[in-house]
C-alpha cells in the first residue's frame, strides 16, 4: 500500500513537471554562434588616362564565408504570433588583387602589365533585425518558430581607390607598388527571414538552431572617385542558447 501511494506520488509528481515544462511561455531569448554560407566576392575598374593614351585597372575583391554571431529577444503579443529584435554581427578579411595596364611614356600601343596583391581590407556587418514571429509547439519539448521583417545594416568595407607603380628608363617595364585603399562606411535598411528549431530541457532552458536569410545592396567608393554597388548579408547558420520566461 505504502509502495503504491509513493509511484502514485511520482507519477503525480513528473506529470506536475512535464505540465510546468510545457506551460505557454511569454518571452524568450536566443543566443547563437553560427557561419556565414554566403560568399559577397565582388569586383571594381576604370580607365586611367596617362602618357596621352588610355590605360586600366582592375580590382577584385574576396569577401568568403566565416564566423558570425547574433542574439535576439523577444515576447508573445497574441496567441503563438510574437514580436522580437535581434543583432547580429559579422567580421571578416577580404584580401584584394589589383591588375592593371600602364600606358608606355615614348610609344602608343606599348601598355605595360603590373599585378600586386592588397592585404588588410575588412568587412565589416552590424545588423539590427525587427522581427515578426510565429511560435509553434513540435511535440512535447520541441518548439519551431519562423520570423522575418526589415534589418538596418551597418557596414565597412576596405576598398582600392587608386594605386602606385615603380618604373625606371627605358620604361619596357613597370612594377606594383602600393594601392591607396579607404575604409566605407555606410548605413542602409533590407531584409531578414529565417526559422529555428529548439529542443528544452526544462521549460526555461534549451538548445537550437538557427537557419536565417539577410540581405540588402551598399554603394561604396570605387576607383578614380567612382561608386560600386555590392551585396551585403546572405545566408547564416547557427546554433546555441535558448531560454523562454
Amino acid at each position: 500500500m505504502t509502495a503504491a501511494i509513493v509511484a502514485v506520488l511520482v507519477l503525480g509528481g513528473a506529470q506536475a513537471a512535464l505540465a510546468q515544462v510545457m506551460s505557454p511561455s511569454r518571452g524568450f531569448i536566443v543566443v547563437n554562434g553560427g557561419y556565414r554560407l554566403t560568399a559577397n566576392n565582388f569586383a571594381d575598374g576604370a580607365t586611367k588616362h596617362e602618357n596621352a593614351e588610355d590605360g586600366r585597372f582592375d580590382t577584385t575583391y574576396t569577401v568568403k564565408s566565416g564566423p558570425a554571431f547574433d542574439i535576439a529577444g523577444g515576447g508573445i503579443i497574441w496567441g503563438r504570433l510574437g514580436v522580437g529584435v535581434g543583432v547580429s554581427r559579422f567580421s571578416v578579411s577580404t584580401p584584394s588583387t589589383l591588375k592593371a595596364t600602364i600606358p608606355h611614356p615614348f610609344f602608343f600601343d606599348r601598355s605595360r602589365s603590373v599585378s600586386g596583391d592588397v592585404a588588410g581590407l575588412q568587412r565589416e556587418e552590424l545588423a539590427v533585425h525587427v522581427q515578426l514571429r510565429g511560435i509553434f509547439p513540435a511535440g512535447e519539448r520541441f518548439e519551431v518558430m519562423v520570423f522575418g521583417g526589415p534589418s538596418f545594416f551597418q557596414v565597412k568595407q576596405g576598398v582600392i581607390t587608386d594605386y602606385s607603380y615603380n618604373e625606371s628608363y627605358p620604361y619596357d617595364e613597370a612594377s606594383f607598388r602600393s594601392a591607396t585603399t579607404t575604409t566605407a562606411s555606410t548605413s542602409k535598411f533590407g531584409f531578414n527571414a529565417g526559422g529555428d528549431v529548439a529542443f528544452f530541457f526544462t521549460r526555461q532552458i534549451g538548445v537550437g538552431a538557427t537557419v536565417q536569410f539577410t540581405g540588402t545592396k551598399i554603394q561604396v567608393p570605387a576607383a578614380l572617385g567612382a561608386t560600386r554597388e555590392v551585396k551585403v548579408g546572405g545566408g547564416q547558420a547557427g546554433a546555441g542558447l535558448r531560454l523562454r520566461f
